[in-house]
């Protein structure tokens, strides 16, 4: 995760097991959210780069 700069703020790694991409990249950007809004920052943008993944959103 970045800030507004491009600056790293956190990143960190989980093993999921066996799933499918999409279920993978909506994972990240659940836990993603829940870290940041658990550090209270807030205000986020998401970039992705799946259609499929922002359409289920």
């Amino acid at each position: 995760m970045s800030d507004q700069n491009g600056e790293w703020i956190i990143g960190y790694n989980i093993f999921l097991g066996s799933y499918s991409v999409f279920e993978v990249k909506l994972w990240g950007i659940l836990d993603g959210l829940k870290t940041l809004f658990d550090r209270g920052l807030d205000n986020v943008m998401i970039q992705i780069d799946s259609l499929e993944v922002v359409m289920a959103i």
